[in-house]
C-alpha cells in the first residue's frame, strides 16, 4: 500500500489516493491508519471522518484538515458551582438505604410480605403458547418488590402465599423486556412457592450506629450528611466543568469544513439506523414517535453533527496549540480496551487518536479551571 497523491483542497478538504500492491487485500481501517500516519509525519491535524472509494487497486480518500482558529485564553478561567445542603428527609433516605444492607432474615410458616425473599418454581408462556427467555425458573430466589427480577403482576401474586402453595396469573410484560419476542405481550405464569425468607429492617438506634463505627445515631446521621455533601459537590463540580468546556467552545469562532459536517451527519444517521434495527423499530415508527418528518429529523441530525464536530475541533485545536501528543502506546492501549470482548473487530485508530487528543485538550482546560462554590442554600 502506497499513498500516491496528497492534495489539500479548498474548504479544508484533503484528497488522497492510495495504490494497493497486486493482490493486496486491506481494510478501510488499515487505509485510514496509513493516511493518519502520513498526516502526522507532515504535521497535519485531521478532523472528522473519512469517505473511501475503491476502484481496482486504487482507493480514493476524502477527509478534512483541522482549520486554523483563535482560541480564547485558556488560563485563569473560573466557574461557580451551587450546592444545596441535604434535607432531613434526604438524610433519612440515606439511613434507610444503609439499613437495607443489614436486613434481618427469618423463616417461619407465615405468608410472604412485600420485600421478602421467595424461592420459586415457575413456568410461563405467551398467549399463543410460545416460550420466551426467562419463562422458566427452578429454585430461584426472588425479592418481592418492584424493579426486581420478577415482572410486575407476578411478585404481587406471590405476596400473601405460604411455602408449598401454588400461584397463577396473567401479566403484560413491559415493552422493554429483554426478549423482544415477548416485549409488551401477555404471559400466563403458574408456579409453586418453595420457601419464604422474611426480611426485617433493623432498629435504627445507637447500637445500629455502632455497627458502622459511629458512637450513636446522631453521629451516623452526621456522617451520612457529610458523605451526601461530598458526593453532591463532586457532581456539581463535574457538571459546571462540562458547562465551562462548552462555554469555551461557544466563545471560539471556527469555520467547519462542509464535508466534515456532512460525513459526521451520515455517520450519525447510520448509528441511528443500527440502533433502531437492533431494537426492532422501523424508521417510520421512530418518526411517528418523534412527530417529525424525515426531513425535519435530518435537519436535527445535521445540527447535532455540527455541534459535535465543533466541540471536537476546538479541543483538537487546544491539543495542537499546547503541544499535547498522543503516543503510539496510548493509542494501542485504548484500541485494546475498545476491542475487548469483540473478537476480530478492527479499531479505527484515526478516529481513536482524534478522540484521545480531544480528551487531552479537555483535561488541559479543566486542570486550569478554578471552581468556586456559591453561597450554599438548603434544599427544598
Amino acid at each position: 500500500m502506497k499513498i500516491e497523491t496528497w492534495v489539500q483542497a479548498p474548504e479544508g478538504r484533503l484528497n488522497a489516493g492510495v495504490l494497493l500492491e497486486a493482490g493486496e487485500d486491506v481494510s478501510a481501517v488499515q487505509v485510514l491508519d496509513a493516511l493518519d500516519r502520513q498526516a502526522r509525519e507532515k504535521g497535519i491535524w485531521l478532523l472528522g471522518r473519512a469517505a473511501l472509494r475503491r476502484e481496482g487497486r486504487k482507493v480514493g480518500v476524502q477527509t478534512c484538515i483541522l482549520p486554523a482558529m483563535e482560541l480564547p485564553p485558556l488560563e485563569s478561567r473560573t466557574a461557580v458551582y451551587r450546592l444545596k445542603q441535604p434535607t432531613e428527609a434526604q438524610v433519612e433516605q440515606q439511613l434507610q438505604a444503609l439499613a437495607q444492607t443489614q436486613m434481618i432474615s427469618t423463616e417461619d410458616d407465615q405468608p410472604a410480605h412485600a420485600g421478602d425473599l421467595a424461592m420459586l418454581d415457575f413456568d410461563a408462556v405467551l398467549e399463543d403458547g410460545t416460550r420466551f427467555s426467562g419463562s422458566m425458573g427452578r429454585n430461584g430466589t426472588y425479592r418481592l418488590a418492584p424493579g426486581e427480577d420478577l415482572p410486575d403482576g407476578v411478585w404481587q401474586v406471590v405476596v400473601g402465599k405460604k411455602a408449598g402453595e401454588s400461584f397463577a396469573c396473567k401479566v403484560q410484560l413491559p415493552h422493554t423486556y429483554e426478549d423482544k419476542r415477548a416485549a409488551g405481550k401477555t404471559a400466563a405464569y403458574t408456579g409453586t412457592v418453595k420457601k419464604i425468607v422474611h426480611q426485617t429492617m433493623p432498629t435504627l438506634d445507637d447500637a445500629f450506629a455502632r455497627s458502622f463505627g459511629q458512637k450513636d445515631l446522631i453521629a451516623l446521621r452526621e456522617q451520612l450528611k457529610n458523605k451526601f455533601v461530598e458526593q453532591e459537590t463532586k457532581a456539581a463540580k463535574r457538571i459546571v466543568a462540562q458547562r465551562a468546556l462548552h462555554a469555551l467552545c461557544d466563545e471560539t469562532a471556527v469555520e467547519l469544513p462542509t464535508l466534515a459536517v456532512e460525513l459526521e451527519a451520515e455517520y450519525q444517521w447510520r448509528q441511528l439506523e443500527r440502533r433502531l434495527e437492533k431494537s426492532g423499530i422501523s424508521l417510520e415508527g421512530h418518526l411517528r414517535r418523534l412527530r417529525k418528518s424525515r426531513e425535519e429529523l435530518d435537519v436535527s441530525i445535521r445540527a447535532h453533527a455540527a455541534e459535535d464536530l465543533k466541540l471536537r475541533a476546538v479541543f483538537l485545536a487546544v491539543a495542537r496549540q499546547e503541544g499535547l501528543k498522543v503516543t503510539d502506546a496510548e493509542t494501542e492501549a485504548a484500541a485494546t480496551a475498545a476491542a475487548q470482548g469483540r473478537a476480530g473487530v478492527q479499531i479505527d485508530r484515526m478516529q481513536l487518536r482524534q478522540r484521545l487528543h480531544v480528551e487531552k485538550g479537555m483535561r488541559y482546560v479543566m486542570e486550569r479551571l478554578t471552581l468556586t462554590p456559591a453561597e450554599q442554600t438548603t434544599a427544598q
